[in-house]
């Protein structure tokens, strides 16, 4: 059972689509007229920090100036910033997640750092394990 937000009458909701708030068609009506005398909606409680999306032209032409492992340096933080941020969607966060290992293996490329199973710096001896006694 749930309660009217308008009137407080008890009520059983339908099932099918959104979570009914109002027990009645005349609920809602009384609602939405005192949403449009208010003002609109309700403000959020809590505010958000607006993070701009875009990189300005400053932005961007300073990180031109730097070397490609600052640049990589740069785009890994901001990158994880994204990955943490509570308004970043959640369906941008597959790929997001993608370019942040991309540019993490590049940046241990360049510090000299090698993948422990790269086959590449792992020699094999001819011998081993021929001489059976």
């Amino acid at each position: 059972m749930m309660r009217c937000e308008i009137c407080g009458v008890e009520f059983r909701p339908s099932g099918h689509g959104k979570r009914q708030r109002y027990c009645s068609e005349s609920c809602r009506n009384k609602a939405k007229y005192r949403r449009r005398k208010e003002g609109g909606a309700p403000a959020c409680k809590e505010k958000r920090e607006t993070v701009p999306a875009e990189l300005d032209r400053r932005e961007f032409e300073r990180m031109m100036d730097d070397s490609m492992e600052d640049v990589l340096r740069m785009n890994r933080d901001r990158l994880k910033a994204a990955l943490q941020d509570p308004s970043t969607p959640a369906n941008a966060l597959p790929g997001i997640s993608r370019q942040l290992i991309s540019v993490c293996e590049r940046l241990r490329g360049m510090d000299g750092q090698t993948n422990l199973f790269d086959d590449e710096t792992m020699g094999v001896a001819e011998d081993v394990g021929a001489s059976i006694v």
